[in-house]
């Protein structure tokens, strides 16, 4: 997307620095150049719940409609990230001009909804270990092939994962142990190594909604 980051403005986010906050206005798009960016909705109690980790390439935020429309969700920088932002005028502007951005812009978009439905699928349907060892298998896709003794180098917390899977931190740290005392995964430094990819999958596709 050269043409997206001609045309905004970059700026440096650290560690916890809020991008933008749900409920507030949809004023342009966001691209992820570098770093993580967790999206997230808070509930009535205030907890925060994570939809997705955005990494570089990434297109963030909801695009602007008639100037009242608001974002649904909150983002939050996980690492020091940069991002470029394209508010909605010029935005107009650079579409006018080259269309195939559009195109493109529009199937980044398209990739992000599959993703979100892929997570409410997976918070309806499968069991919390189930989600986690799924969670586990799309970073080991995003860092490349899958095989035994693949490194997942996490800039998480477990809380982070707690969120990421719908649970308590409690949870997600018996989970972890879980999955170590059936060989599954091992730990190493703050990374996760995954020992058995066949096993990871079986448990990723397992349905059978946890008690």
């Amino acid at each position: 997307m050269d043409g997206f980051r001609a045309s905004s403005a970059a700026a440096v986010y650290k560690p916890r620095q809020v991008v933008f906050s749900e409920g507030t206005p949809a004023l342009g798009l966001y691209l992820v150049c570098s770093g993580l960016v967790k999206l997230y909705q808070s509930d009535r109690l205030g907890r925060a719940h994570i939809l997705d980790v955005a990494g570089p390439g990434s297109v963030l935020g909801e695009l602007p409609g008639n100037g009242d429309q608001r974002v649904s969700v909150s983002a939050e920088a996980v690492t020091e990230s940069q991002l470029c932002f394209l508010p909605r005028q010029s935005l107009v502007s650079l579409l006018q001009r080259h269309p195939m951005i559009g195109v493109r812009l529009a199937g980044a978009l398209s990739r992000e909804l599959s993703a979100a439905r892929r997570k409410v699928r997976d918070l309806a349907l499968k069991g919390a270990e189930s989600r986690l060892a799924s969670l586990f298998l799309q970073w080991a896709r995003a860092q490349g092939e899958l095989t035994p003794g693949i490194h997942l180098q996490l800039a998480y917390t477990r809380r982070h994962l707690a969120e990421m899977v719908g649970v308590t931190t409690e949870t997600a740290i018996r989970l972890l142990a879980k999955l170590k005392r059936k060989r599954v995964i091992e730990f190493e430094r703050r990374d996760i190594v995954i020992t058995d990819v066949d096993k990871l999958s079986r448990l990723a596709n397992y349905d059978e909604v946890e008690r």
